[in-house]
């Protein structure tokens, strides 16, 4: 754990609604994947994350965000978790499945509108350099952000911790901020993590806002030590989401989190925002 300082942050105004996206590998897990797009919709969001769209045909993918009034906000590049394989831009020798996976991924994108994508660096092999790695990663990028064409997505970098994963070929983001200048591209850029920033990062999370700010294409909130919703944990979770649409930031906000409780009960802070959380009447 790095020099983090824990800032003690103002009153928030819950006055007006914030937009949050609901990540589906995370969130109402209780309920069948196709089932989570009504649920998401019936707490009042109109927006959704999800690492693994691709586990439904892009048809029925859009199908099911259109008639339940849902953006797409968030995935990852095509990785076999299953297998271990957290991802495969930083990975040399495997360029060519990186591609693979790339095109794949912006069928989707280009059919379903997605706002934003990981790009998944991986872990650095054993017997590989780091330094190789962060070639192949600025490789990977480069491909994937170009063959996307004049298509608005936003292609992302996530520093990752060693507490979550060791060995990640980039854990912070000033590392990260060297490979998105290296890349050179205007659609490749950083998500601000709250739950990876903490245990990576020095200083408030307020400072790192404002130093990266102009290379944050994405807002995710989890809260530490075990990446729990707002109010269970160590950050004001809610004051960081207000600040950061205070400075302009015009996105939904990934709640790529682990609920402490079920779904529902655990997003009953939202009702304070304007959303309608009720855990006896799910869908």
């Amino acid at each position: 754990m790095t020099g983090f300082i824990c800032e003690v942050s103002p009153a928030y105004d819950c006055s007006f609604m914030i937009s949050f996206a609901p990540n589906f590998y995370h969130l109402f897990l209780e309920l069948p994947i196709r089932e989570r797009f009504a649920a998401a919709a019936k707490i009042g969001c109109t927006a959704i994350e999800w690492h693994f769209p691709y586990e439904l045909p892009k048809d029925e993918l859009k199908a099911l965000l259109d008639d339940h009034g849902l953006k797409f906000m968030y995935c990852v590049v095509p990785a076999d978790w299953d297998a271990g394989v957290r991802g495969l831009g930083a990975q040399p020798g495997k360029q060519d499945e990186f591609r693979r996976a790339a095109d794949q991924a912006l069928e989707y994108i280009q059919h379903c509108d997605f706002y934003s994508i990981n790009v998944g660096a991986g872990p650095v092999p054993a017997g590989e350099s780091r330094e190789r790695c962060v070639e192949t990663y600025i490789e990977n990028l480069d491909y994937i952000a170009a063959a996307s064409g004049d298509h608005r997505c936003k292609f992302l970098l996530e520093p990752v911790t060693a507490h979550r994963i060791p060995d990640w070929a980039m854990q912070t983001m000033a590392q990260a901020r060297d490979i998105v200048s290296a890349v050179g591209r205007d659609n490749v850029g950083l998500v601000y993590d709250t739950y990876h920033m903490r245990y990576e990062e020095t200083g408030t999370l307020s400072d790192i806002m404002d130093e990266y700010w102009p290379l944050i294409g994405y807002v995710q909130i989890g809260n530490p030590p075990d990446r729990h919703e707002p109010g269970v944990g160590e950050l004001d979770l809610l004051w960081l989401a207000r600040r950061a649409v205070d400075k302009g930031y015009q996105a939904a906000i990934g709640m790529e989190l682990d609920p402490s409780m079920d779904t529902w009960s655990s997003l009953l802070w939202m009702n304070a925002l304007g959303y309608t959380v009720d855990p006896d009447n799910r869908l």
